[in-house]
């Protein structure tokens, strides 16, 4: 079953929910603001997006709230506009999550919240990667062996004093790969926690503001590289 939305659509509230009978493939292209957006699907190889066409979200005070369970499934959201809040929650194994925001134009004041249960998921955040954006606070929290963790923050922009980037990572289970890239301006915090054995974690920050790593471990056979440049 594919769904597909487009169009310009304000003050909306959209509910969408899919069972485990039949994979469903749902693509949002969206324009406006005041979007509210529930997304529930379950079963296996079900999609919200793909990696050839992103779910795409513009406009300002947007709340998207996706939730899968099953295996195989796909989530590719891009959002662009200020007061953005994605949730994305993601329980069962071999799942791939990509979240954009800013990807090419500015955004600002925006919140991306992932949980991952299970084994063997992939999650990409992307922050700014062509565009400015500014106060952007990701948290990830995962709960399981061999995921894989990736957050890329990129802003060249000029930014207030006051804008601040904040990324916090729980993780727990073993084996798991964990990098947090952050470049260009603004604050850069980054946190990460962790309990389990033999998982690499990488760190980078560079950029003309401060910047701070806080970096918990419990475990053996961990690989830690932090690098912090201005």
């Amino acid at each position: 079953m594919k769904t597909r939305i487009l169009g310009f659509i304000m003050g909306m509230m959209l509910t969408m929910t899919t069972t485990a009978a039949l994979a469903s493939d749902v693509y949002i292209t969206q324009s406006g603001a005041s979007l509210t957006a529930n997304i529930n699907q379950d079963g296996q190889t079900n999609k919200f997006g793909d990696s050839t066409t992103d779910v795409t979200l513009t406009g300002d005070n947007q709340t998207l709230d996706i939730d899968q369970v099953g295996s195989t499934n796909t989530i590719a959201a891009s959002v662009v506009g200020a007061t953005q809040t994605l949730t994305v929650n993601q329980t069962g194994s071999n799942n791939t999550s990509t979240v954009s925001v800013g990807s090419n134009s500015a955004s600002g004041d925006n919140s991306i919240i992932q949980t991952i249960t299970g084994s063997s998921n992939t999650t990409t955040v992307n922050v700014g990667n062509s565009a400015a954006t500014d106060d952007a606070d990701i948290d990830i929290v995962a709960t399981g062996d061999s995921n894989t963790i990736t957050v890329n923050e990129n802003s060249t922009a000029t930014m207030l004093l006051t804008d601040k980037k904040v990324t916090s990572i729980t993780a727990i289970g073993g084996s798991n790969t964990i990098t947090s890239t952050h470049t260009g301006a603004a604050d850069q915090d980054t946190t990460l926690h962790h309990t389990g054995s033999s998982s690499t974690f990488s760190i980078t920050q560079g950029g003309a503001n401060d910047g701070s790593v806080d970096v918990t471990t419990v475990g053996s056979g961990h690989s830690v590289t932090i690098t912090m440049d201005d």
